[in-house]
């Protein structure tokens, strides 16, 4: 019985952070465990990043959307999908995936998002995360940890500032208004309230150890609720 289980949140919400200890987690407990990062983890994923590292993209939301959908559908065809079929208990953990496209390019950038749907539906052949957390924190809270310069512009000045990098990586995304941030963040919750069997809204203000203690209750749930439903089933 596998289990995809996918990462949301803004900017210095601490995804990765969680994703790494629930992984540690499930490998301890015996579980096939496979992350994955948006954009990243294939080829063209790896190029997309470092596009966005580079500040070689625009800004125009189409063009990020095509870009980051066609990255998912390279990690759902040849990644994602090739361990589910190999491991029956297999778990897959997304640092990232289809809902960051809707928040972030319908939400964010103000695309349709009937339109942003359609793409996304093509990417993800058909698959959809058993359980998503959604690391929610204020975007100001969020940008602060991960140095944004933003939180010191206002918003005309933001959309005018030329592209500027961290020392380590890019920071596209990072370089939008907090106005921009505080839209993602919105779009996040309505999907939640959208999906609240799929949805766990986590809060990303408290310390990493409970929020880690929380995914762990949580996940055990969901996985306790899949067995008991295979064995229904083949009673």
């Amino acid at each position: 019985m596998s289990i995809f289980i996918t990462f949301e949140g803004g900017e210095g919400s601490g995804k990765t952070t969680h994703v790494d200890a629930l992984q540690a987690r499930l490998e301890e407990a015996g579980h096939p465990v496979l992350v994955v990062h948006e954009p990243g983890s294939t080829a063209l994923g790896q190029d997309v990043r470092e596009w966005l590292k580079r500040g070689v993209l625009s800004g125009e939301g189409t063009t990020e959307l095509l870009l980051f959908t066609a990255a998912r559908s390279e990690l759902v065809a040849g990644v994602i999908r090739p361990f589910l079929d190999e491991h029956d208990d297999g778990i897959v953990i997304a640092d990232r995936y289809s809902d960051s496209t809707i928040a972030y390019q319908s939400y964010g950038r103000g695309l349709p998002i009937r339109d942003v749907r359609v793409v996304n539906g093509l990417a993800v052949q058909g698959l959809a995360s058993d359980l998503t957390f959604l690391l929610d924190c204020p975007p100001e809270v969020g940008l602060e940890r991960v140095g944004s310069f933003q939180l010191r512009l206002p918003m005309e000045q933001a959309a005018a500032a030329g592209p500027r990098k961290r020392e380590l990586e890019g920071t596209r995304f990072e370089q939008e208004p907090l106005e921009f941030h505080q839209r993602v963040r919105d779009g996040y919750l309505t999907l939640a309230k959208e999906e609240p069997d799929r949805w766990r809204v986590l809060d990303a203000m408290k310390s990493v150890g409970e929020i880690g203690d929380m995914a762990w209750r949580h996940v055990s749930e969901k996985l306790a609720s899949l067995k008991a439903g295979v064995r229904a089933r083949t009673r």
